[in-house]
This record gives structure tokens, C-alpha cells and sequence, in this order.
């Protein structure tokens, strides 16, 4: 993939060195256009080092070639990162004055806008009304995060995580329409069920594949809420985040949010079992017996709500995965089920089976758990379910 990275003048701009790397450490090429007010926060140097390629700043600089035609030439997607209240107010005018500004223009492929400002400009009216111009006219705009901010200040306009502007960018190129409007309810990890006052039950469950499902959404905006057990990954402390640890706090959360939702995905490992009897301090015995009983089937728990939503299984087994995963689908009224080999576990890739609720397969062959997300997505947005 070629990137066409603009930097403008906002205080954020030292972090897209941070997603030049990131870029490049992913193979992709960049091309990198700064504004005259970008340079009182970085150097052209910084950039060429780290992109190893040419530095674009002067609209007419005699080189060779007309530089936003030759630009809009080379580039599969262009990304404006950071993307100040000024670039985004001129885009939305059709105003070319620079060189920036004349590519965004001229660039026929998709344009993606990360914006990071203050909370009082990015809440501007006639900034978000330049936001919906630009979104109506097909532009990708990925919204900031709430946070800290430079300037002492609470609120929503820091720069995103780069990890996730790389997910956008990737949503952005790929061409996945959006789901806008979808109530989308991720459940991932996996639980614990206390032993003693420090051991627990639990199993090998990492949530990779619940956060992807979660970053795809949020880049596709669906509104969309995790209630995550204990996970193996890096999970973000955001509101659309509910952490929770056993299978028990795991039906409550499900409980709370299920009405609100419109589709309900469920990659949570919830034990199977839990310990009959809690002790209430740590064991000391050179013999340990414990006598286990069936834990709650969370899906079937909730069955009365399901109505016309949408219900989606995952199952992860290593003999027998198309036969339990028919029989899941019929005790649980799922419209999906995703069966796993267990190798998955904790891996990037993966092998799936998709059952749905006629008994029908679909075998998408070997994809990333990302890829998996947006394939998840798109039956549920095309209804072929």
C-alpha cells in the first residue's frame, strides 16, 4: 500500500512519526506533505528518515513534475494525520492554497481525516458541519479519543491510538462499507472462577479475536460496546470498555447491555465449570479435592431477549467441531456460529468453519483474526445470515 501522509500544524503532529513507523514496519510505503505550520512542530528531516522518501512542502518548488497530480498519481490513500480544524474547514470549501490542500483536491482515492484540536474547536458547529459536508462527499474521517489533552484540558479531541489509525486506514483501502447506526455488543477473554482466595479456574483465552471484532466495528462506526474478561492483549481503558473477570459479573454486563444492542457477538471463553465450594482463604493441604458443577450457558441465559437481533456463537474445539457446533447452534438460537480448530488460540491467523442456523457451511479459508472480523461484518451487513 502507498500512503500519502499530510502533517499539519497541530500540537499532535510529532505523533504521526509514530504512524510513518508503524507503516513502514508494515510494508507499506509513504510519501509524507507538510504544511508551512507544521514545521514549528517537526522536521522535514524526521520525516524523510523515517518514510525514506522525498519530503513534499512547497507547492511550487522547482522540481521536476507538477507535485499534486504526481502525488495523486502515486498514492492508493491519503491520510491527513493530524488533521487541524483549518484543513479540515478548507477541504470542505474546496479551497486549494497549498500544497497540501490542492492534493487533497486533486486525489481521486479514498482520503482519510484524523482530526486533533481542542475539545471547544472540535464541538464547533460549523466544524462538524464541515465534518458531515466532507462525510457526505465520501471522505473517511476517524473521530478523536477523549482524554487529557495538551492543554491541561479534559475532553474529546486527542490524537488516536496510531494502532488504531492503521486499522482505519486498512478499513479505509479495503473499501468495507460502514455500519453506521448498528448497535454491535462484543463479548471476549475469558473468565475465572475462584478456587480460594487466590486460585482460579480459567482457561487459555487471549480476546485477540474480541478486540479485533471491537477495532473493525469502531472503524466501520458501528456503536459498539466490549465487556471483556481477562485477555492475553493490550485491551484500551475507554467508556465503550466493561472489564469484568468472572462468568457471573459476565451475565450481569450482558444483561444490562443486551436491549440496547442490535447484534450480540460472543468470543467470550466462559468456563464450563466452577468449583462447587469457594474458600474464603488460600488452601493449605497436601491433598486438593475439588468437586466442580456445570457453570451458566451465558447464550441461553439470555435467549429471551433475542427477538430480532442478531446472535453470533464462537466454538473452539479439537474433535468433533462441526457436530458441536450444530448443536450449539440449535440449543443457543444463534444465526452464526464461528468453529475454531483450538490451535487458534492466541495466534494472529486462523481456520474457520461458519455454520449457519440451516446447517449450511461456509469455509472462508485462512485469514487473520482482522480479516475474520471484517468477513464476520459483512454477512451480518449483506444479511447472509
Amino acid at each position: 500500500m502507498k500512503v500519502i501522509l499530510g502533517i499539519t500544524g497541530s500540537i499532535a503532529a510529532y505523533k504521526a512519526l509514530e504512524l510513518i513507523r508503524l507503516l513502514r514496519r508494515e510494508g507499506n510505503e509513504v510519501k509524507v506533505v507538510l504544511t508551512q505550520s507544521a514545521l514549528h512542530f517537526i522536521t522535514p528531516l524526521s520525516c524523510q528518515t523515517l518514510s525514506d522518501n522525498e519530503v513534499y512542502i512547497e507547492q511550487f518548488a522547482l522540481t521536476k513534475g507538477i507535485k499534486h497530480i504526481a502525488l495523486n498519481d502515486w498514492g492508493d490513500i491519503f491520510v491527513i494525520a493530524p488533521a487541524t480544524a483549518n484543513i479540515i474547514g478548507r477541504a470542505a470549501h474546496g479551497i486549494g492554497d497549498d500544497l497540501l490542500s490542492t492534493t487533497i483536491l486533486s486525489f481521486q482515492k479514498p482520503i482519510l481525516f484524523v482530526p486533533a484540536m481542542d475539545p471547544g474547536m472540535w464541538n464547533n458547529k460549523i466544524l462538524q458541519e464541515n465534518v458531515k459536508k466532507l462525510n457526505k462527499n465520501d471522505y473517511y474521517f476517524l473521530e478523536p479519543d477523549s482524554g487529557p489533552l495538551a492543554s491541561g484540558k479534559l475532553g474529546k479531541g486527542r490524537f488516536p491510538q496510531v494502532a488504531r489509525i492503521y486499522k482505519k486506514i486498512l478499513t479505509c483501502y479495503a473499501g468495507y462499507k460502514m455500519l453506521s447506526k448498528k448497535k454491535i455488543l462484543i463479548t471476549g477473554g475469558r473468565t475465572e472462577e475462584d478456587i480460594d482466595s487466590v486460585r482460579v479456574l480459567t482457561n487459555r483465552s487471549t480476546g485477540m479475536m474480541a478486540l479485533e471484532l471491537y477495532e473493525s466495528a469502531r472503524c466501520r462506526e458501528a456503536d459498539v460496546r466490549l465487556i471483556m474478561g481477562e485477555a492475553g492483549v493490550s485491551v484500551p481503558a475507554e467508556p465503550e470498555v466493561l472489564r469484568v473477570r468472572t462468568s457471573e459479573e459476565m451475565y450481569y454486563a450482558l444483561k444490562k447491555h443486551i436491549e440496547w444492542a442490535d447484534i450480540l457477538i460472543m468470543t467470550a471463553a466462559i468456563g464450563d465449570y466452577k468449583p462447587k465450594k469457594l474458600s474464603g482463604t488460600k488452601i493449605h493441604s497436601e491433598k486438593l479435592k475439588i468437586e466442580f458443577e456445570k457453570n451458566i450457558d451465558l447464550i441461553k441465559s439470555i435467549k429471551e431477549y433475542k427477538k430480532d437481533k442478531i446472535f453470533i456463537g464462537f466454538s473452539v474445539e479439537d474433535k468433533g467441531a462441526l457436530k458441536q457446533a450444530y448443536k450449539k447452534i440449535k440449543e443457543k438460537g444463534l444465526d452464526l456460529i464461528i468453529s475454531n480448530p483450538v490451535w487458534v488460540i492466541g495466534k494472529p491467523s486462523t481456520t474457520v468453519t461458519i455454520m449457519k442456523k440451516d446447517g449450511k457451511l461456509i469455509e472462508p479459508g485462512t485469514m487473520s483474526k482482522w480479516e475474520l472480523a471484517n468477513y464476520i461484518l459483512d454477512l451480518i451487513l449483506n444479511k447472509k445470515l
